[in-house]
């Protein structure tokens, strides 16, 4: 059990990230309450406490760590600069000018690769951030989030082998 993640940690997190709702989903579903990241990222305690959790959820062996943009950027800082492993980001799309990569940062090429975002839902988004990285080279076997929103996530991203582990689970259940 990761002592992070107790119900006062919880809490903080939910205090600290959650907005009320309604939100609405790329698919058109809406929401009752949203995380919002970014207020956990622009707090640096909550920041700094919440990389710790995450580092603790990283499997063994881990040798380098990837995110997305934008929620995951700060969380993959965070947790790099925690456990002074190596840190990628990932760009939506390559740039069309500079280096024209997207998977900017630590060359991934051969690491076991833990993918980290703030949050799974259904898990599409951390399915197509763990195959970019996998076509880029990473070994991707482990996606670490802040919140599961228990909507079918740890199910898809199992059936890609990939395990899903989370700091805490949504207090409003499968949304």
């Amino acid at each position: 059990m990761n002592p992070h993640a107790t119900a006062p940690f919880a809490e903080k997190i939910a205090t600290v990230a959650y907005r009320p709702g309604p939100y609405r989903l790329p698919d058109g579903g809406t929401l009752d309450s949203y995380f919002d990241p970014y207020r956990l990222a622009g707090d640096p305690q909550l920041l700094t406490e919440t990389a710790a959790a995450l580092a603790d959820l990283l499997p063994a062996g881990t040798e380098a760590l990837a995110g997305p943009a934008l929620a995951g950027v700060p969380l993959v800082t965070a947790v790099s600069l925690h456990t002074g492993l190596p840190a990628a980001f990932l760009r939506p799309a390559p740039k069309d000018h500079g280096t024209s990569q997207q998977i900017e940062g630590a060359d991934l090429g051969g690491r076991r690769t833990v993918l980290l975002d703030d949050t799974a839902r259904s898990g599409a988004s951390l399915l197509c951030s763990a195959r970019l990285l996998r076509i880029g080279g990473a070994l991707v076997g482990t996606a670490v989030c802040v919140l599961d929103r228990d909507a079918g996530a740890a199910a898809l991203l199992a059936d890609h082998h990939l395990v899903l582990r989370a700091l805490v689970r949504d207090p409003d259940g499968a949304r």
